[in-house]
C-alpha cells in the first residue's frame, strides 16, 4: 500500500512560506515582468494562504481593479485549487466563494468563515449578512436588534 503525502508531511519535508496578497495578484494577473516569474516560482512550492490574504485578494480584484464578480470568484477558486497551496477551512472558503458569486459581500462571508469552527454563533446588526449567508452557513448568523 503506497502512502500519499499529506500537507503535514510536505511541511515537514520542505519549509513552507505564507504568501502575501501581492504574490497571488501577480500570479493571477501576470501583469509584472519582474514579479510574475517570482510569484510563479514561489507558488510552485508548498505555501500557506491565510484567510486574511484571501479576503484582501477578493477586495483588490473586485474593488480596486474592478474585475467582474464571476471572474473574481473563478480567480479565488484558482488560488485554492493550486496543488501546493494550503488554505485553512477550505470547504468554508468554497462556500464563501459560492455566496459571493450569488451577490454576498466577500469580506462579510470571510468573517463567517473565520468564525467557523471556533464559535457557534456570529452576531451582527447587519440583516443582509444573515440573508446572504443563508441556511448553509458554516456558523449560525444571529441578527441583533438595533437599539430603538
Amino acid at each position: 500500500m503506497s502512502m500519499t503525502p499529506t500537507w503535514t508531511w510536505l511541511c515537514l519535508a520542505d519549509p513552507v512560506r505564507a504568501v502575501d496578497t501581492n504574490i497571488l495578484a501577480r500570479w493571477l494577473l501576470g501583469d509584472d515582468p519582474v514579479h510574475t516569474p517570482l510569484a510563479l516560482q514561489v507558488l510552485s512550492e508548498p505555501v500557506h494562504v491565510s484567510l486574511t490574504v484571501l479576503t484582501e485578494l477578493g477586495w483588490v480584484l473586485e474593488k480596486a481593479l474592478r474585475i467582474p464578480r464571476p471572474i473574481v470568484g473563478s480567480m479565488l477558486e484558482k488560488v485554492i485549487d493550486l496543488e501546493h497551496v494550503q488554505v485553512d477551512k477550505q470547504p468554508s472558503v468554497r462556500w464563501a466563494i459560492d455566496q459571493y458569486r450569488q451577490g454576498a459581500d466577500w469580506a462579510d462571508m470571510m468573517h463567517i468563515v473565520a468564525a467557523s469552527g471556533s464559535v457557534p454563533v456570529f452576531a451582527t446588526f447587519d440583516r443582509r449578512i444573515a440573508r446572504d449567508a443563508g441556511q448553509d452557513s458554516p456558523v449560525q448568523v444571529e441578527t441583533l436588534r438595533k437599539a430603538p
